[in-house]
C-alpha cells in the first residue's frame, strides 16, 4: 500500500517533548544507536576532539579539533582546527581551517555556498 511518505502504526508512546538541543541530549542519555546524532552539540576541552553530526555544533578548546557535519557549525580555541563537511554536488568534501590562520578563537564558523569559512550567526 502506498503511504505517500507517511508512516502509520496502531499506537505509540511519546517519551519526549521539547526543543532540538534538549531532544538530542535525551537521545544521547537514553542510548542513541550511533554516537553521531543529527543536530546534536558536542563540546571538548583543551586538546580534545568534538564531533557533531549534520546540522550539529562542535566546540573544542585550545589546540582542540571541532568537526561538524553538513550545515553544522564548528568553534575551536587558540591553535585549534575546524573541520566542516559539505556536499559539493558530486560528493561530500571537508573544509579544514586553523585558528590563527585567518580564523579567530572561540568564534563559531559555518561554510558559505562556495565552501569558505564564514562567521555563523548567533
Amino acid at each position: 500500500m502506498e503511504l505517500n511518505g507517511k508512516v502509520k502504526f496502531p499506537r505509540a508512546t511519546v517519551v519526549f517533548c521539547g526543543d532540538r538541543l534538549a531532544a538530542t541530549a535525551y537521545i544521547d542519555k537514553h542510548g542513541a544507536a550511533s554516537r553521531v546524532v543529527v543536530g546534536a552539540s558536542r563540546t571538548a576541552g583543551d586538546l580534545g576532539t568534538a564531533t557533531a553530526g549534520d546540522s550539529g555544533t562542535a566546540t573544542a578548546g585550545d589546540l582542540g579539533t571541532a568537526t561538524a557535519g553538513t550545515r553544522g557549525t564548528a568553534t575551536a580555541g587558540d591553535s585549534g582546527t575546524l573541520i566542516i563537511r559539505r556536499w559539493n554536488g558530486k560528493r561530500y568534501v571537508y573544509a579544514i581551517g586553523y585558528v590563527g590562520d585567518g580564523l579567530l578563537p572561540n568564534v563559531a564558523y559555518r561554510l558559505d555556498s562556495s565552501g569558505a569559512f564564514i562567521k555563523a550567526r548567533s
